[in-house]
């Protein structure tokens, strides 16, 4: 396509506008979208390949009616670009991406890889439309998509995006052999990295679909370049890049230290190329890597105060394991590592820096590392440079000067590699920010004097890089931005210890200034940082949209790997649960997890608490367990021959969101029985419990209340209720083994009066019971059974007891025992809402919607 026949320049159709690149493609609540760059601008060139940062993105509903009002309101408030502005981008060139700028290219092709054609999506944007306006709380359904959308345009608009249609942007030099072009080798997306595609699992719809064609691989961090002249007249390029890696990518203190598998936080690869031309000896391109992350193993750091305290999580064998694991990645990937660790050895930094050095010692002296790969070098930064006497970073250069010398970097001329990169050095303080970029300016300063003298092309080497007119100012101004791209993308503002950086000394200034950018990271931290941090899981690929939606709420985001801790430790509470409560020679049927209050006679109480349902041929159990503690703390037995009615059906016990309305993903049972029958445990001496009372859940059935006897541990009411809500997410589903030998300890009874006997039960409560040696349970876990909505499960749990009271009570009337009509529907759970929440709510929504 001819730049003097750009489409924008014959139309002025409000449904057109210039794309520069496809972002992606996601889904919210209410809407498909497709996110596309419609400004960027030019940043440099390495081998001919133009490098952009993206200036402006839009996120245009797939839908057509919506898509069209969204793109004619951005039209609206939007000037069209200038032709010098479009003319940059020269797409006929690359060979790899070809977008047609009319908007009405999106809704026929991109909505039919979510399974609609146009006319479809017009008559499903009604539908959702209606939906929308069937729910009470709609606006703030919308107000809190928009929200979303708003986040993800300014992560890619305002955050430093870059990418390039024929250089790949997510390797190295050394990693791509030299290779600078991607022309003629298909796709950027086929050989493209993704530790560092930022976009990549918003393009997995067309990845998926095989349209690589559409796919522009982007990066998160920063580029740079600058030319200065040579003594002889010959000009050099020198190009600084960095990319933020995806796994564990997120904010200051939302995002600290490593995760189980050994990836860290704000882990970036930054490389400065050095590009000359010396005409009839060809092109040189110089490459020196550094990378910088979080000190690699389980710590964290509250986000309140100035300067908090970190506390280091997890035990000295589980963080042993994940330090060894993180340095084994890295030196796979990038070769030998020099630790350079510049937190302050006194202090509250030494909680985590004397870990971090005894970590590393571990995995050397149990050969989790191989120690010829990896050197520990601490270097107080704050210490070695009080007094702004910042020139002492000179020292640690010098310190480090014999492993720059092995180490090397990466030389490639004409078509072959000279010298390969053996190593990296591996920079840390704190955050990863401001010190650590000071200290790799400074080790890249001196590789680039190396390189220089190297190639020939030094005037006066015993100057170092001051022979140079503007060097090292230039040089200054490139690591300076350097900094501030990545501190504004893990912090919020802009890095500290600029001053230096930009200009080689500390001033009064400076100090003001980083003064001020604390204070600017605890609000960020404080206010913004935990919804930025759950919008980038959701780009990464991390959280689902319901998660983001969740955040909004909560006013906190989770761990990637929550999900996986938490499914763990439920797994853990159903095993031992069993194997304190199941009596000797009963079969359970199904366990899982759910929230109920274990009040009998109550729906809802202040907290829901995660409980264990478990079902045997002969009782259902609920049982409290306490994830610190690990241990049961209470449960209630119901028999299942005095159980006379089991209702399931719609639980809502939370409005703010859609997810939180919506039926089948808030579904539970409520179990009616003679309570004279139903034991009660909690696991104390005393054996008490406060139980309250409430409406029965079902007019149909017969409305009873009634407390627990504090003197014989057994209800004093002739009937009751007790009421469970299943899990929707992280769900552990068990049976037993159809063909297991039961083989059990006794069971505890809690009828018991004597205060040895209460002794026993509490014992039972914090040890799994065995006879001779062999737990009394085997159980399977069914992980496929687990991922069915709350409501099929409830149908399922339901069903199973009808069968089990079937075979002692042939004559039982299943439509008489099985009531399915809502236990708490939306209209009721809206009413329940107190004052105190409604006024909460509002002002949430006022403040953060």
């Amino acid at each position: 396509m001819a730049k003097d026949s750009h489409p924008y320049t014959e139309s002025k159709d409000d449904l057109s506008l210039v794309v520069h690149a496809l972002v992606g493609l996601f889904s919210l609540n209410m809407h498909s979208y497709i996110l596309v760059a419609t400004d960027s601008k030019k940043c440099g060139a390495i081998g001919g390949c133009d490098i952009y940062e993206v200036g402006s993105v839009i996120a245009l509903p797939l839908d057509y009616q919506s898509g069209k009002a969204k793109l004619q309101a951005w039209r609206h408030s939007n000037p069209e670009p200038s032709q010098e502005k479009t003319d940059n981008l020269e797409h006929e060139d690359s060979g790899t991406l070809s977008i047609d700028p009319f908007a009405t290219w999106i809704s026929p092709q991109i909505t039919k890889m979510f399974g609609r054609s146009r006319a479809e999506s017009a008559a499903s944007s009604a539908n959702e439309s209606t939906f929308a306006n069937q729910l009470p709380s709609s606006g703030s359904a919308e107000r809190m998509e928009r929200r979303i959308v708003e986040e993800i345009v300014r992560l890619f608009g305002s955050s430093g995006i870059f990418y390039s249609y024929e250089y790949d942007m997510t390797r190295s030099l050394q990693a791509k052999e030299g290779q600078l072009s991607a022309s003629g080798c298909g796709p950027l997306s086929q050989a493209a990295c993704p530790d560092y595609w930022f976009n990549h699992h918003l393009l997995q719809l067309l990845i998926g679909q095989n349209a690589q064609g559409w796919t522009l691989p982007m990066i998160q961090g920063c580029a740079q370049a600058a030319t200065c002249t040579a003594f002889n007249g010959d000009a050099f390029q020198v190009f600084v890049i960095s990319r933020r890696r995806v796994q564990r990518i997120g904010m200051r203190y939302e995002r600290r230290g490593a995760n189980a598998d050994g990836f860290v936080a704000n882990s970036v690869e930054t490389e400065q190329i050095l590009t000359i031309d010396t005409g009839s000896q060809g092109i040189h391109y110089c490459s020196f890597v550094q990378t910088r992350g979080s000190i690699p193993f389980l710590w964290k750091q509250p986000s309140s105060g100035l300067h908090p305290v970190p506390v280091v999580v997890g035990s000295e064998e589980d963080n042993a394991a994940i330090c060894a694991a993180h340095l084994q990645r890295e030196i796979k990937l990038l070769g030998r590592q020099v630790l350079v660790n510049l937190v302050e050895h006194k202090g509250r930094e030494a909680v985590v820096g004397s870990k971090y050095a005894s970590l590393v010692g571990i995995c050397v002296a149990e050969d989790l590392v191989d120690a010829r790969c990896v050197r520990y070098v601490p270097w107080d930064f704050h210490h070695e440079t009080r007094g702004m006497r910042f020139e002492n970073i000179k020292q640690l250069v010098l310190q480090l000067q014999h492993e720059i010398s092995n180490m090397g970097y990466f030389w490639h001329s004409g078509k072959q590699a000279l010298t390969s990169q053996q190593g990296v050095f591996r920079v840390n303080c704190m955050d990863c920010l401001d010190r650590t970029n000071v200290v790799q300016s400074a080790l890249a300063r001196f590789v680039l004097n190396e390189q220089l003298i190297r190639l020939g092309v030094h005037a006066a080497p015993e100057r170092g890089l001051a022979a140079y007119d503007g060097l090292e100012q230039m040089l200054n101004h490139l690591w300076a931005n350097n900094g501030d791209y990545i501190s504004r993308q893990y912090a919020g503002t802009s890095a500290m210890k600029g001053d230096f950086t930009r200009t080689g000394k500390r001033n009064i200034g400076g100090v003001v200034s980083d003064a001020s950018y604390s204070i600017a990271r605890l609000w960020i931290s404080t206010f913004r940082d935990y919804f930025s941090q759950s919008v980038l899981d959701f780009i990464a690929g991390n959280h689902n949209a319901e998660a983001v939606y969740r955040t909004l709420i909560e006013l906190r985001s989770n761990e990637p790997d929550h999900a996986i801790q938490l499914t763990r430790a439920r797994g853990a509470a159903i095993e031992s649960s069993v194997a304190i409560v199941v009596n000797d020679g009963e079969i359970i049927q199904i366990a899982c997890i759910v929230q109920s209050p274990i009040l009998l006679n109550t729906i809802r109480a202040r907290e829901e608490d995660d409980a264990v349902l478990i079902l045997t041929n002969s009782s259902v159990y609920i049982c409290r367990y306490h994830y610190q503690m690990e241990k049961v703390t209470e449960f209630i037995c119901v028999d299942l021959a005095r159980l006379h009615a089991v209702q399931h059906g719609a639980y809502i016990t939370d409005t703010r969101t859609p997810q939180s309305l919506d039926p089948a993903h808030n579904h539970g049972i409520v179990l009616f029985f003679e309570a004279a029958v139903a034991r009660f445990n909690s696991g104390s001496e005393q054996n008490v419990s406060s139980i309250g009372t409430s409406a029965s859940p079902n007019p149909q059935l017969e409305d009873v209340s009634g407390d627990i006897s504090a003197s014989d541990s057994k209800l004093n009411q002739t009937q009751g209720y007790l009421a469970c809500k299943i899990v929707s997410k992280s769900q552990v589903i068990m049976q037993q083994l159809p063909d297991q030998t039961q083989i059990a300890a006794p069971a505890v009874d809690v009828a018991k009066s004597s205060n040895e006997e209460h002794t026993n039960t509490t014992n039972a409560c914090t040890t799994k019971p065995q006879k001779d040696g062999i737990l009394k349970a085997s159980l399977v876990r069914l992980d496929s059974f687990a991922k069915q909505p709350p409501e099929m499960l409830a149908e399922f749990i339901t069903s199973a007891i009808l069968s089990l009271k079937a075979m002692q009570d042939p004559t039982l009337n299943g439509k008489q025992f099985i009531a399915n009509s809502p236990i708490v529907s939306e209209a009721d759970a809206r009413q329940n809402v107190n004052i105190i929440e409604k006024v909460s709510n509002r002002i949430h929504k006022a403040f953060w919607i």
